[in-house]
């Protein structure tokens, strides 16, 4: 392969392109306002995409951490015809809505080049997994007049699927695009601009004293810190580059395996997905699907978040006391006096504040976003002031928004073959068929028909990061699970649940990966033990479904009474699964107790929850007495036979 662009001077396009990006999706929702849907989209995709290409050249394999070395001629082609396909549409975007002229031989020409590109973008940005559904549901429209009953397909001609996915406002140019080419991308810039602060070191040396003092300090500090980052981040990979490089080494260094330090930064980071504010974007996404306040979104997430790592929480402590880890020695526990500055928190607490205050009074999410920025913009200024080092803040601001503009462009290939493949879902129908299949065969029993359910969102977020899987689930299996009297929003709960855990589920598991590197451990046995510990999270969004108190939508007293109970049920699941002893059998049947208890706890009905109740009650006593009379002792040993 001939290469025309020697790599540094790619690196050197890709900072230019990624600020230029990072501006365009900063201003543009707010000031481009004159631009059609479809125009707007266009300039979208063709810069994201183009950025993707530049980031993943010809050879380059997704693991790679730098993006280093040439582009070949064949990536400048493609690049080529990406940009004249989004072009063509722009300026025939007009006719797209209107449908006063059909699409022309070259208009179905470009868009097929189009479709191609955006699945070869996805697949050097997230691998075959997208690419592969779109094939399927391709050859389902060809094949499927062939297929029996309920699946038999209609005829659909080809060049209208081409049409529909190029040459309309729906497909490449769809509704998902647009949220990417909107709010998702502006928060995207305002997380990075946030990170450029030092919000990831404030957050760790943060967590580390709230938790440093006591027993798996840096345990404890992981899941904190991670909590903490993912709020603005949402991304499970980067909030363990950032957290996981600090966090892991400290875990390491008091005693843990390394397989198990990696699995508790690589559990603790997914959770960013359902912490407020940003949600690894499903936030916002949620809101638009539901039509209702992205606010009411950040108050129904809170109780599931704070479950989340109430679970991990309690397995790290109950397995660090198994484990006889020792306390952080007090020169390694940051001083308050030195995090609680104003050069420390203004970069966090003013941007967050004002993007909270303007959504809470009903302000559209792309002009809270826009402002949201600009106040990160000039607390860097003021800071800057302070320092006197007006240059290097300008710079940390270039940085900031060529990072950011990355960050964007490493999204827009997978929204918008996600979007494509939304599309293609719609044209085929198979949504509804496949929620006839789970009321079929799940009839009305809840129980089954969830976890009937589960297997898509399961299978897909082993692949896919949380934004597609997340979407693409809610697209197919919302409809059934509504039919069938679960809470809206418990379903999209439910949904972004599994999609989180994708990061930490073998074979891919792209959260453990990386904290394995960083570790380096075994990736597969980091996998494994991310699951482990994060067994109360894969529990949890069945009971959203069953119980939708949990999610804050239930009467007040009922959503009081749960939420008020909802951790001690979460932290008697834990000790169940984290806490036996070596030692008699009555230790094994404690747990088991525990963790009954803790799952009858959970259900609505109150006669389970109070039989559960006695349960858990009744073991309390009895590990207590058991502990009283024979302490068992600890064992450094137990960890690494499991």
């Amino acid at each position: 392969m001939s290469f025309i662009i020697s790599g540094k001077t790619r690196t050197t396009v890709l900072f230019v392109l990624g600020i230029l990006l990072a501006l365009f999706q900063l201003f543009g929702p707010i000031y481009l306002t004159g631009l059609l849907d479809i125009q707007f989209r266009a300039i979208h995709v063709a810069f994201g995409l183009t950025i993707a290409f530049l980031n993943f050249p010809f050879g380059r394999k997704r693991t790679d951490d730098a993006p280093t070395g040439s582009i070949a001629i064949a990536d400048v082609a493609i690049i080529v015809l990406l940009i004249a396909a989004n072009a063509n549409a722009f300026l025939k975007a007009m006719d797209i809505y209107t449908g006063m002229t059909g699409a022309g031989t070259l208009d179905l020409a470009l868009g097929a080049a189009l479709i191609v590109i955006v699945l070869e973008s996805a697949r050097r940005t997230v691998g075959i997994a997208i690419p592969i559904m779109v094939f399927l549901l391709l050859g389902y429209i060809v094949a499927g007049s062939s297929f029996p009953g309920i699946w038999k397909l209609r005829g659909i001609d080809l060049e209208y699927v081409a049409n529909s996915l190029y040459y309309s406002p729906l497909g490449i140019y769809g509704s998902v695009t647009g949220m990417s080419a909107t709010f998702i991308s502006m928060f995207i810039v305002f997380g990075s601009l946030l990170s450029a602060t030092g919000g990831g070191k404030t957050f760790i040396d943060i967590a580390l004293a709230l938790t440093g003092r006591y027993v798996g300090g840096p345990a404890k500090a992981a899941v904190v810190s991670s909590a903490l980052f993912g709020s603005i981040s949402g991304s499970a990979v980067a909030n363990v580059m950032v957290t996981g490089t600090y966090t892991i080494p400290l875990m390491k260094k008091l005693g843990y395996r390394p397989e198990f330090a990696g699995a508790v930064e690589a559990i603790a980071s997914s959770g960013g997905g359902i912490t407020p504010p940003i949600m690894s974007i499903t936030a916002f996404m949620m809101a638009e699907f539901l039509n209702i306040s992205y606010f009411y979104i950040i108050g129904y997430a809170l109780l599931p978040c704070l479950l989340y790592y109430t679970g991990v929480f309690s397995g790290v402590h109950f397995r660090t006391v198994r484990m006889g880890i020792r306390k952080l020695p007090e020169e390694d526990i940051p001083k308050w006096r030195d995090i609680l500055t104003f050069e420390r928190l203004a970069g966090l607490l003013v941007p967050t504040g004002i993007l909270l205050w303007l959504i809470g009074i009903g302000q559209p999410l792309q002009l809270a976003g826009f402002y949201a920025c600009l106040s990160a913009l000039g607390v860097f200024f003021l800071l800057g002031l302070r320092k006197r080092d007006l240059k290097g803040t300008l710079r940390l601001i270039i940085d900031a928004l060529a990072e950011g503009g990355r960050d964007v462009a490493s999204i827009v290939p997978i929204l918008v073959s996600v979007s494509m493949v939304v599309n293609l879902i719609g044209l085929t129908g198979i949504a509804p068929k496949i929620s006839g299949v789970i009321l079929q065969v799940g009839g009305t029993n809840m129980y089954f028909s969830l976890m009937i359910a589960t297997i898509v969102p399961f299978l897909l977020g082993t692949s896919l990061p949380t934004v597609p899987t997340y979407v693409l689930s809610v697209s197919i299996l919302v409809p059934p699970l509504l039919k069938l009297g679960v809470d809206p929003v418990a379903a999209h709960f439910f949904f972004i649940y599994w999609a989180i855990l994708g990061g930490v589920t073998p074979p891919t598991c792209t959260a453990a990966v990386a904290a394995a590197g960083i570790a380096k451990a075994d990736w597969v046995k980091t996998g494994f033990f991310a699951v482990k510990l994060g067994a109360v999270a894969f529990i949890l969004p069945y009971f959203f479904a069953l119980n939708p108190a949990l999610v804050g939508r239930a009467p007040i007293v009922d959503a009081l009474m749960h939420r008020a109970t909802a951790f001690s049920r979460a932290i008697a699941i834990a000790y169940g699964l984290f806490s036996h002893r070596n030692g008699p059998v009555t230790n094994a049947a404690i747990c088991v107790a525990f963790f009954i208890g803790g799952l009858m706890l959970l259900f609505p009905q109150n006669v389970v929850s109070v039989i559960g109740l006695g349960i858990v009650a009744t073991a309390w006593l009895i590990d207590r007495k058991l502990i009283l009379a024979a302490p068992v002792p600890l064992n450094n040993d137990i960890d690494r036979r499991s």
